[in-house]
């Protein structure tokens, strides 16, 4: 194959690569941890007044110098958090090339046998760099409904055994079960969240606006006459949704005003398949759970990165990815591919440390449901 034709090449993938429909989405929750100038890092850890749950120490498979797992965490002290470490490898071996894929007359070329080999390598490490994103934005929404329904997060190994968890130490008071089941008819869903509210309001200075409720409870909490009688459901007449919480995977579901209480509720029943049971299907939020949260304007919720050592890439492929993805306002992804020679094959490898961070720790809460 020529030189001259491996820019074109690549530019070609590249156009694929950022043309996908959701390459900057991120998940409902995600989306409510902010992103700004100072959350993309060069540091292993981040100095904050925080306490660990468990163990002193984070038994890890492999860290971050070994290689990759999906999911380690560095050892940590002096209360400093250090940022979870995702890092997804894929290997292409050249045989691999033969077969057929889809849509490859793309990269036909005028070669002696009509295909640009490296063409094809290129869609393959780009293909498999696209899932890791997608697994590890998955793995970020996770971490954030864990933050926003119990006030700590729970890191795992790749097969799924707890190795930390960090407690941001958020008043028990601020996640409440329901007096009674929501499916009793003598159930006052309205009493419950008021409670909580009033919780918040006091803790933290702030009123409660949005409510994201799972599946089970918004079935049964519309169940409810009062609920029933007074949702309003015309989006077109809320001028109080903010832009930024809508078209991110949550359903608009009506406005209260009851009680002098503006209230607007989402439904968020997204799912995923967790990495040591990929037949499973889980909710990233319980459907039992009900989050409660102020307007956008007064959260303060964090999203962070952590340093991760660059490396130079495969000169080849420099102009794929360029050693790192990065979308402003949404994530920090580190990419390298090089050649094992040995082996034959390339190897992709992704990595992110995102660490999300409750810092208006006293203006949300959430609610378990009986059902």
């Amino acid at each position: 194959m020529g030189q001259n034709s491996m820019p074109d090449t690549l530019q070609q993938v590249v156009k694929m690569y950022e043309q996908q429909p959701d390459m900057k989405k991120m998940g409902f929750l995600t989306s409510l941890f902010k992103v700004g100038p100072e959350s993309f890092t060069d540091v292993d850890k981040i100095s904050m007044d925080m306490v660990y749950g468990g163990n002193d120490m984070a038994p890890v498979v492999r860290d971050l110098g070994t290689g990759a797992v999906v999911v380690t965490i560095d050892k940590f002290g002096n209360m400093e958090v250090p940022f979870p470490v995702y890092s997804l490898e894929t290997p292409v071996n050249i045989s691999q090339l033969m077969n057929r894929l889809p849509g490859e007359n793309a990269f036909l070329t005028s070669t002696t046998r009509g295909v640009n080999w490296m063409g094809r390598m290129a869609r393959l490490i780009k293909d498999g760099t696209a899932r890791h994103l997608r697994m590890i934005k998955n793995s970020m929404e996770y971490q954030a409904a864990q933050v926003l329904t119990t006030g700590k997060c729970t890191l795992t190994d790749e097969d799924g055994n707890s190795i930390n968890e960090l407690d941001y130490q958020i008043p028990g008071t601020h996640f409440p079960a329901s007096k009674i089941s929501w499916a009793d008819p003598k159930a006052n869903p309205i009493d419950d969240l008021n409670a909580l509210d009033d919780v918040i309001r006091t803790a933290g200075l702030c009123d409660v606006t949005n409510y994201v409720m799972g599946k089970k409870a918004w079935n049964h909490f519309l169940k409810n006459e009062q609920v029933h009688t007074n949702l309003d459901k015309n989006i077109l007449n809320t001028l109080e949704i903010s832009p930024q919480m809508r078209d991110k995977g949550a359903a608009y579901l009506g406005k209260l005003n009851l009680d002098g209480r503006i209230r607007l509720f989402w439904g968020y029943d997204a799912t995923y398949n967790p990495w040591n049971n990929r037949k499973e299907t889980e909710y990233f939020l319980n459907p039992n759970k009900v989050i409660a949260l102020p307007s956008y304007e007064n959260m303060d919720f964090r999203r962070y990165f952590g340093g991760i050592p660059s490396i130079k890439v495969d000169p080849v492929f420099d102009p794929l990815f360029g050693n790192k993805i990065t979308v402003e306002g949404e994530y920090d992804f580190k990419v390298r591919v090089w050649f094992d020679e040995e082996a034959e094959t390339y190897k992709s490898r992704t990595r992110s440390r995102p660490l999300f961070v409750p810092a208006s720790r006293l203006r949300f809460g959430c609610m378990t449901v009986i059902t």
